[in-house]
């Protein structure tokens, strides 16, 4: 190994930025050293000035981006990344100490894999309410690892885009992120960072756990309401009509570019819920919100795609 390049794209990330840097100033350093690239995503808030107080505490490059895009960033980011190893993190992931070299030890111990991802654990604002531990899928909803993954092969669909590793010699091949996927303006496509292992995966690059590199992860308070949580269903019924577009088959059944049974499927869960209303069940119609507002992402999503299409 010949060092590492850590990139973190930040938007208005000043309220949690200064303790996700505070915790970079405690990092072992890896075997090659490293450096930390930050791409400030066209901030309106305190982000540059909490990044210049860092300018000689940290082996700090900062980039600036004049519009939004996650991914826009992280592609500027990949600019200037050097070593053999490209990390991603985000600016509500404060690291372990041992989080890069842990990363790192990872990469060099087994070579025939390309893609690392690590554990992400929930930094939670206060004690969460009682359903969301019964009900919520804390990894599609909160990008929080299972507690039981053991290291190891994994689907690349696994490695997250808060804790995140994959060699630089397959940016050298050319991959970049596709700027129309994750955080932007508005409601954006989930999925920056599995689009983009996906991809890779279906090149052939193969992706490994490494359970000793953990980050945490901020929850906000406003992120543990039921508006927010059913809204993060709605932009990954959007991703995952992507991930499944190509496996549609050519003689199925499709209305405007989704399977028939997927509307179907919506109305059905929209009864569901307005049942479960009736009952007062609040878990029941939790769940039916929740699978309702993945398939209206997924037929919006759709929808969207029939226009565009040639």
């Amino acid at each position: 190994m010949t060092g590492a390049t850590v990139l973190l794209a930040t938007y208005n990330g000043a309220a949690t930025l200064l303790r996700v840097l505070e915790a970079h100033t405690l990092l072992e350093a890896p075997r090659g050293g490293w450096r930390l690239v930050v791409i400030d995503n066209a901030s309106t808030d305190d982000t540059p000035a909490i990044l210049s107080r860092y300018a000689g505490r940290l082996p700090l490059t900062v980039l600036r981006t004049g519009r939004r895009g996650k991914n826009l960033a992280l592609n500027l980011g990949l600019q200037h990344a050097s070593g053999d190893l490209v990390v991603f993190t985000d600016d509500d992931a404060p690291p372990a100490p041992d989080w890069l070299a842990a990363l790192c030890r990872c990469a060099a111990e087994q070579p025939d894999y390309d893609i690392f991802g690590g554990r992400i654990e929930a930094l939670w604002p206060h004690e969460p309410p009682e359903w969301i531990g019964r009900l919520v899928n804390l990894g599609a909803t909160f990008a929080i690892t299972p507690a039981g993954l053991a290291s190891g092969p994994i689907p690349a669909a696994q490695a997250w885009g808060a804790n995140m590793a994959i060699r630089r010699r397959v940016f050298d091949q050319g991959q970049r992120f596709d700027e129309g996927v994750g955080p932007a303006a508005g409601n954006y496509v989930m999925g920056s960072e599995v689009e983009f292992t996906g991809r890779l995966e279906r090149l052939g690059h193969r992706a490994w756990f490494c359970a000793q590199a953990r980050v945490g992860h901020f929850i906000r308070p406003h992120q543990l309401s039921r508006e927010w949580i059913v809204g993060r269903a709605y932009r990954l019924g959007r991703h995952m009509f992507h991930q499944e577009r190509p496996a549609l088959r050519a003689d199925e059944r499709l209305l405007l570019g989704a399977p028939r049974w997927k509307y179907r499927r919506l109305l059905d869960e929209q009864l569901r819920r307005l049942l479960a209303r009736l009952r007062r069940d609040h878990d029941a119609a939790f769940t039916a919100d929740w699978e309702a507002a993945l398939l209206r992402g997924y037929l919006h999503e759709a929808r969207q795609a029939t226009r565009s299409a040639p």
